[in-house]
């Protein structure tokens, strides 16, 4: 970590209090506070950062947002956003004070409420798991918030994550499932899409066109779905006659047992974030 930043931070003992304070400030924090911005939810006087590198300090700062140091930075806020990378929070937690009330808000992977609030001795921790569509403000962020928590403290949380996509509020004993198919979903579904324009390469399509496609029956599907009036299982048999191109394509499909892999792959993203809960422990 770079102890010299471009733009200079403000002393320590800043006792200004901000809306937001945030911890870190790679790419899925930026987005978070750009929705923000953009959306009205909060201003950039709103908001204070701290980042562990000068380029992101520069980012954070081209925002108009306040710089300052990391311990300024966990105590500043009405709300602090952690959102270091994960491997960093044991060694970076022992030098953090963070001010009695605060609405400590983790997007950190691994890290269960309970084990963040020991380790920042917090009231109450709100954990979220965004996914990197919050970049264009199409995320979907499994929320977890305990029933002791504040109303006012919720209704914040709610209204971050809502600035980039949409709000599903869980159990954070859903969490890790919620990562496998929402976070690491994304994952998947461009590794098919991958897929599927290499095959219509190999099919005798120009590459411009192999990958337009590819994108727009997937945009296609997910439009139609996202309306609530077409089922994707009636979708899939309304394009599947018998003895079809489709149906010969599907027996295909389920002879490599597609779905099978799908839910293999799915449970083994769940193993590992659970694995990764342990060993904070």
């Amino acid at each position: 970590m770079s102890n010299s930043h471009a733009h200079k931070q403000s002393p320590s003992n800043d006792a200004t209090q901000y809306k937001l304070a945030v911890l870190g400030f790679g790419k899925l924090a930026s987005a978070i506070v750009r929705g923000c911005i953009s959306t009205g939810f909060l201003k950039s006087s709103d908001i204070v950062v701290w980042a562990r590198s000068d380029a992101r300090m520069a980012q954070a700062h081209a925002l108009g947002l306040k710089i300052v140091d990391m311990n300024t930075c966990a105590r500043s806020g009405g709300a602090l956003l952690l959102s270091i990378k994960p491997q960093y929070f044991s060694e970076l937690a022992p030098q953090l004070s963070v001010a009695p009330g605060t609405n400590v808000i983790s997007v950190m992977a691994g890290w269960t409420c309970e084990q963040i609030g020991a380790r920042l001795k917090a009231n109450h921790v709100i954990r979220a798991m965004p996914n990197v569509a919050a970049e264009v403000g199409a995320a979907v962020t499994a929320l977890s918030i305990s029933k002791d928590c504040p109303i006012g403290a919720r209704e914040f949380a709610v209204k971050l994550f809502a600035s980039v996509g949409r709000v599903e509020l869980l159990h954070e004993s859903h969490l890790d499932a919620a990562t496998a198919i929402s976070s690491s979903g994304i994952a998947y579904l461009c590794l098919f899409i991958e897929a599927l324009e290499r095959a219509a390469i190999q099919l005798g399509l120009p590459k411009d066109i192999a990958k337009n496609l590819s994108l727009d029956v997937l945009h296609g599907v997910a439009k139609s779905a996202s309306t609530g009036k077409v089922d994707v299982s009636a979708l899939r048999a309304s394009v599947t006659s018998p003895n079809g191109t489709t149906a010969a394509a599907l027996a295909v499909l389920d002879a490599g047992e597609f779905s099978q892999l799908i839910t293999r792959a799915a449970q083994a993203a769940k193993d590992r974030a659970a694995q990764l809960g342990q060993a904070n422990t």
